[in-house]
């Protein structure tokens, strides 16, 4: 099954809504769970990625740490406009230092997905990796 959100499938970083020069957007898509996007301090904070083309969206996976409410929204036009919810789910408090593992199935044809970080279980949160299938 090939992960649609990869930089090699075509997929990129469109937006964020924070960035820090030593752990930037585009980690959230790359292959190494070491590296991260990381948010500021203030809550929400969202990362658009755009995929290669636009797809049917079964499966969503994420690796993230620190975060507490969070939301998928999707759009299949050409422009990232008109996004429309597809889950939300509130997540445990497994401590800073221990990666949060989600798996959500979804259905839904999307040329953009929004990923929204609503709170944290502190002033920061990370996205170590952004899958899709």
């Amino acid at each position: 099954m090939t992960d649609m959100a990869s930089p090699g499938a075509g997929a990129s970083v469109v937006m964020a809504t924070c960035s820090d020069e030593r752990h930037p957007p585009h980690n959230a898509l790359d292959e190494d769970e070491r590296s991260f996007w990381v948010t500021t301090g203030l809550f929400p904070q969202e990362i658009v990625v755009k995929l290669g083309k636009t797809s049917q969206v079964t499966k969503v996976r994420t690796l993230t740490a620190n975060v507490r409410k969070f939301s998928l929204e999707y759009c299949d036009d050409d422009e990232p406009i008109g996004f429309k919810p597809a889950f939300e789910v509130e997540l445990g408090d497994k401590g800073p230092a221990r990666l949060q593992t989600e798996v959500h199935q979804v259905n839904c044809r999307a040329k953009f997905l929004k990923f929204v970080i609503g709170s944290g279980w502190g002033d920061f949160a990370s996205v170590h990796r952004i899958s899709v299938f």
